[in-house]
């Protein structure tokens, strides 16, 4: 069980680096959006209705995940390929790396066109950012998806996974994740239904947010002690519970100043953020998802040795 764990996050994050997104009409998590689509279209704008969209989606992506796999299961190997195309969807190493590392580009080259990017990023109004705010703005999105996109469905993956269930638990998160970035919004018409996707997302990133700022400051040792402080200290600006942990820790380690205008501003003494500290940014989270698949490798082999000793 353990064995096939480690096999199917393997080639998971193989799928990732190599191939990078599946095609939109064969993807999961396009599909897990449609079907909340379909259910809030249907749905009364209300905390009851939204709690039982959360559980039917919930249950519905790990259910059709669960089976799929054990139908796959009939074909040699064929089991292990659907699980790790499955697992794959639930993080996204190389897109978010391309993404702001093309975005980072285009704020020096092409200023508008890094504008009409960047809301693939961040929830901003873009128009009217400089280049300094664009720049804070992509590192701030850089931070907080690692641990919405990378950590947190690794995390559950690896806590589940001994009992057998690693795969269900990361198509969970992603269930959960989905619905908060659809519907998770305190806007009219959303901040009744989405309420519960929205509490169930700030619960799953809890212990994952928090974990972030180690392995950010495990990725740059010489400022580690930088970024813990700057994440103890400022992580509460933010309006969620989570996302100021990694944003701080990586302000910290950078020693710049991240600045959402008339919502927060992460570490006040810090330099005010350039175009080039965008690559410097990507480096600091290449190393941190570096560290961050090469201890869930060594904790999965671990298990596996267990596992085979038992």
């Amino acid at each position: 069980m353990i064995a096939e764990s480690f096999a199917v996050f393997l080639l998971a994050i193989a799928l990732d680096i190599f191939l990078g997104e599946m095609p939109a009409r064969v993807h999961p998590v396009v599909w897990i959006g449609k079907l909340i689509a379909f259910l809030r279209a249907r749905a009364s704008p209300s905390r009851t209705s939204g709690i039982i969209l959360a559980a039917i989606v919930i249950v519905t992506t790990v259910l059709v995940g669960h089976f799929l796999v054990k139908a796959a299961g009939y074909i040699p190997f064929l089991a292990l390929i659907v699980s790790a195309y499955l697992l794959k969807s639930t993080f996204a190493i190389r897109c978010l790396l391309q993404v702001s590392h093309d975005i980072g580009q285009m704020i020096d080259t092409d200023m508008e066109g890094a504008k009409s990017m960047l809301p693939a990023l961040v929830g901003r109004d873009t128009s009217t950012l400089t280049k300094s705010q664009a720049s804070s703005a992509v590192i701030e999105s850089l931070s907080e998806n690692y641990v919405d996109s990378i950590l947190s469905p690794i995390f559950y993956y690896l806590l589940f996974s001994p009992l057998g269930l690693g795969l269900e638990a990361a198509l969970a998160f992603k269930a959960i994740s989905t619905m908060d970035s659809m519907i998770g919004y305190k806007t009219k018409g959303l901040k009744e239904i989405g309420f519960a996707g929205a509490r169930l997302d700030d619960l799953a990133n809890f212990i994952p947010a928090r974990l972030s700022i180690y392995l950010i400051a495990l990725a740059r040792p010489d400022r580690a002690n930088a970024a813990l402080r700057a994440a103890f200290r400022y992580h509460g600006r933010t309006p969620s519970p989570n996302s100021g942990w990694p944003m701080a820790a990586c302000a910290g380690s950078l020693g710049i100043r991240l600045d959402k205008p008339g919502y927060y501003v992460l570490l006040d003494e810090g330099d005010e953020p350039e175009t080039k500290d965008v690559p410097r940014a990507l480096r600091l989270m290449q190393m941190t998802i570096t560290i961050t698949l090469a201890a869930a490798l060594l904790l999965l082999s671990y298990s596996t040795e267990i596992f085979l000793k038992a």
